[in-house]
């Protein structure tokens, strides 16, 4: 990526804000901290906490809302040093706690190894740059020093000046001093955040603020004849400030070309979140820019892959008209003003959106210019198009409030292989060759190269497989060279021939089946030429030819398709990674951008969340399933997508329950964060049931509405690291700092029916294996409930009136109830979301389940009717 187009202009006070123990930030020196410090030290015992652990606690971040509702974000000290990611939030409401959720570790003061380090910060930034080998530091000085914390120059490792502060790093029972180091690799590859011991410099635990949204390796969608035209919806016409901007996209709620036409938009900038539109920056009445660049986001291309070079961006000229043609049957470059107009727009358009549910400058969002509102300015996102330096995959880094977050979009891999990119011209193996493009490198374009085909040669036992040095140099310059694969990784090899003057490879199978996707490895990213693999019988016939012909074989590489697919027409994994900015600003506080790394977090879910619900039809219903990234994976949108599950309130298409975070078959953190959505998109729908869809996801009064405001009122209310039940906790507070508490009975009956019941326990947030799902509702007598419709709870049925035996079983399953609970459906689904046993009966008095031809292993038991929505674990022995 390229970071000098930005003049980095965050002040050194703000890079620091929120790092220092001064009497400014001191809890006791804070509007509410006599009124907090009480309320922590009456319920000290509650969190196992002893006074000391209540010491020189900091503010991290407060803020007020709208609502007169204020957010403090505390963090535990030691001896004037933070403990790391020990941030709990405290929720104040009419001068009284409202809601508190804790990190706090206890027993400080036994815990601590030492107060002194041993290595100094230039000491442990030099150790943390040799461990990952980002190359020697070179003029490392220091910039400034405040307290623990500290600013050093980039000394050629980093994009970003680096950030180092003295810490303590729980590690189990220990809380070790050490330092935290934020380093943004050149290569654009990692953002670390790395804790080093500060008296031995090991590596105690590693983030990556950079973000992957690796996929997981068909909903049959009729687009709607009347397109729905959001803008129509959100655009007040009267506004006076708007700029005549007109955009030719994938509009919302259009989740990618599959889902929806392209359509010209005019005036989309919301009047309130972005009052002086999407290209100011001044906050006075005019375009400072009428390129892709503008107040909540810097769109341009980088096919190149490159740190430090200027990329293209579309000129909509003094009209700000941004309408280009668009044919994607031709490689990137041919449409890239096409490309990053609607990556400008879609970051756009979440900025508006999740700004009038929460997501303001307050809490930490996204703007150059703050317009005189509260929070750190200077922070637009900064969102790459067509990057070149990845594949199949797409990226976002979220630093503290006041830095600018960083959004990578890629291309996709086309389905199959390429249509015979090599035409081999003489020899005995000339002919037309299919072939696979390499998932790192310059792409192949419809520019033919046409050159000498040559061996590379090198000295390992496999002369040509180029994991060795290769000796023939000087004959490679300028051809195609041709490499068997090995035991290296493919970014060696090709970065090998590179080097050696090679313009591209033809890397040779060595084994038998179709050629796969060449991952880049440690090396690819510095790989600029194509390269495809073929397979090994076409190589080695080329092969052959090579070393049997004494005449010059010459040969053709050109992309003559199917074309990369671009993922910056994909809105719903553009949602997707700008997700992951909102709800990193908004756990903890937006000066800590480090609170969702645990074991059990469920960054991965919200994220996802995020995509489904700005790409929702009015015209959707809850049985229509979604996959995510369906359309940069080359399925019809009926596709499973990147997930293990696609998104559906019904256990027949997605039975994943909490104890499913427990499957280590399902990847961390994208599978575990799939089933956190899963929970979210299920009371969506719970959500819209009761209250109906609003298209208007801006002023609209919808349950999709409802719902937003819900969800991120929680992600301000829960701790830092929280797990699901946290979660859960923060969703029911807030709701009842909505709304008192209407929707608790609604929230309840869909986290129990997910095993996320009144019993449930999620461990150690930082363990993954540790947690127990529970179906059960809180106990009749809880005041919660007071607002419960007459759905009949699954506690209610389980005491007297509804058993489910026996369990586990072997033969037979009965269910019993004494009252009628009308015409039902009863489903068995396995573990793998197959239904291996359904029926439909009029459920009263007892009902018996043949289970004797089910293998043994773990069921859910769905039973549902107008009145009852029941899931229950089922063993069979």
């Amino acid at each position: 990526m390229k970071k000098n187009y930005i003049v980095f202009a965050w002040l050194v006070a703000l890079l620091f804000s929120g790092n220092l123990v001064t009497a400014q930030n001191t809890l006791e020196a804070s509007q509410f901290g006599t009124l907090i410090l009480d309320y922590l030290k009456e319920n000290k015992d509650q969190y196992n906490l002893q006074n000391e652990d209540l010491e020189n606690i900091i503010v991290r971040d407060s803020y007020t809302d709208d609502a007169g509702v204020s957010y403090i974000y505390l963090n535990q000290t030691y001896q004037g040093i933070e403990i790391f990611n020990a941030i709990s939030t405290v929720v104040v409401k009419d001068n009284k706690v409202f809601y508190y959720a804790n990190r706090f570790t206890d027993d400080i003061v036994n815990r601590v190894n030492t107060t002194n380090a041993t290595f100094s910060p230039e000491e442990s930034i030099i150790a943390m740059a040799n461990h990952f080998q980002l190359s020697n530091p070179v003029g490392l000085t220091q910039l400034e020093k405040r307290g623990n914390s500290y600013l050093f120059s980039n000394a050629g490792i980093s994009q970003r000046d680096i950030t180092i502060e003295l810490v303590y790093s729980q590690q189990d029972r220990e809380l070790k001093l050490a330092w935290d180091i934020v380093v943004y690799a050149n290569d654009s590859s990692h953002w670390y955040s790395v804790r080093l011991d500060a008296t031995n410099n090991e590596v105690l635990d590693v983030n990556d603020f950079l973000l992957t949204c690796t996929f997981e390796k068909d909903h049959t969608h009729n687009t709607p004849s009347e397109e729905l035209n959001f803008y129509n919806e959100m655009v007040s016409p009267s506004s006076v400030l708007v700029d005549g901007a007109s955009y030719n996209v994938f509009a919302l709620p259009a989740e990618s070309p599959n889902h929806g036409p392209r359509q010209l938009v005019v005036n989309p900038a919301d009047p309130v979140a972005s009052p002086f539109g999407w290209h100011d920056e001044d906050g006075l009445v005019g375009a400072e820019h009428t390129t892709t660049r503008g107040n909540n986001v810097f769109a341009q291309e980088d096919r190149d892959g490159q740190v430090f070079t200027n990329g293209f961006m579309p000129d909509g000229t003094s009209t700000l008209t941004f309408d280009f043609p668009l044919d994607m049957n031709q490689p990137a470059e041919g449409y890239e003003a096409a490309s990053v107009t609607n990556l400008f727009y879609m970051n756009n358009m979440m900025h508006d959106i999740w700004y009038h549910h929460g997501f303001d400058e307050r809490a930490g969002n996204f703007q150059s210019n703050n317009y005189g509102n509260p929070g750190l300015q200077r922070d637009e996102v900064v969102a790459d198009a067509q990057d070149g330096s990845g594949i199949n995959n797409a990226t976002f880094g979220t630093p503290p409030d006041g830095q600018n977050p960083t959004m990578t979009m890629f291309m996709w891999a086309p389905v199959g292989p390429l249509d015979d990119p090599l035409e081999v011209q003489n020899g005995i193996a000339a002919g037309n060759y299919s072939g696979v493009e390499a998932g790192f490198g310059g792409p192949l374009s419809t520019t033919p190269i046409t050159t000498q085909l040559a061996l590379a040669i090198d000295l390992s036992p496999d002369v040509l497989d180029a994991c060795n040095a290769i000796t023939n140099s000087s004959f490679l310059n300028g051809k195609i060279a041709v490499i068997r694969r090995g035991d290296c990784e493919f970014g060696v090899k090709v970065l090998a021939a590179q080097n050696a003057g090679a313009v591209a490879v033809i890397m040779v199978n060595n084994v038998a089946g179709d050629p796969i996707v060449m991952g880049p490895g440690a090396q690819g990213a510095s790989v600029t030429i194509p390269s495809i693999m073929v397979t090994q019988a076409d190589g080695e016939a080329i092969i052959s030819s090579l070393e049997n012909n004494s005449q010059t074989i010459n040969a053709t590489l050109v992309n003559n398709g199917p074309f990369q697919i671009d993922g910056d027409f994909d809105n719903g994994i553009i949602a997707h990674e700008y997700g992951h900015g909102i709800s990193n600003r908004t756990t903890g506080g937006p000066s800590t951008t480090s609170c969702l790394f645990n074991a059990e977090q469920m960054g991965e879910g919200w994220s996802d969340w995020f995509g489904l619900m700005v790409s929702m039809y009015d015209t959707d219903t809850a049985a229509e399933a979604r996959g995510i990234g369906t359309f940069a994976v080359s399925q019809p949108t009926t596709g499973l997508g990147i997930r293990p599950r696609r998104y559906s309130p019904d256990f027949t298409i997605n039975e994943l329950t909490y104890a499913a975070t427990n499957n280590t078959s399902i990847s961390q953190p994208h599978g575990i964060g799939s089933v956190w959505a899963t929970v979210l998109w299920d009371l969506t729908w719970a959500y819209i049931d009761k209250y109906g869809f609003d298209s208007d996801l801006i002023d609209g009064d919808g349950g999709n509405n409802k719902i937003m405001d819900l969800v991120i009122q929680g992600l301000k209310m829960q701790p830092c690291s929280p797990g699901f039940v946290d979660g859960r906790d923060a969703l029911l507070a807030a709701d009842t700092l909505l709304t008192g508490g209407l929707d608790q009975c609604t929230i309840w009956e869909v986290f129990a029916a997910r095993g996320l019941g009144f019993n449930a326990a999620q461990g150690d947030p930082d363990i993954r294996l540790d947690q127990v799902e529970d179906f059960s509702m809180p106990p009749s007598d809880d005041p919660s409930l007071d607002n419960c419709s007459d759905l009949l709870s699954i506690n209610e049925f389980s005491k007297d009136r509804f058993k489910v035996y026996p369990n586990p079983t072997q033969t037979e399953l009965t269910i019993n109830t004494t009252e009628s609970l009308g015409n039902v459906s009863i489903s068995l689904i396995d573990v793998n979301g197959r239904v291996v046993l359904n029926l439909e009966k009029d459920l009263l008095g007892t009902v018996t389940l043949d289970t004797s031809n089910l293998k043994t292993g773990l069921y859910i038991l769905n039973i549902k009717g107008d009145s009852i929505n029941f899931n229950e674990k089922i063993i069979k022995n």
